[in-house]
């Protein structure tokens, strides 16, 4: 931490939002997720990610709740 003048921030992939469709605040389950296995957002591969979205949109599509249980067992 040196005494820079730049804001603080973060490097993330691009295609984290814009093609993941993933948003800040994390949903209930992406969280619940996070907790399960131990691990930051941004450790996380965007292939992973793209596994979380897609199950979401896969529940939302044939009305199942999302929930980490579900997930859990899908997979």
């Amino acid at each position: 931490m040196g005494s820079s003048s730049d804001p603080p921030h973060f490097y993330v992939y691009q295609c984290f939002f814009r093609d993941l469709g993933v948003c800040l605040p994390f949903t209930q389950f992406e969280c619940d997720f996070l907790n399960f296995i131990n691990s930051d957002p941004f450790q996380l591969h965007p292939n992973s990610w793209g596994f979380l979205r897609a199950f979401q949109v896969l529940c939302s599509v044939l009305g199942i709740e999302v929930s980490l249980p579900v997930f859990l067992h899908f997979y």
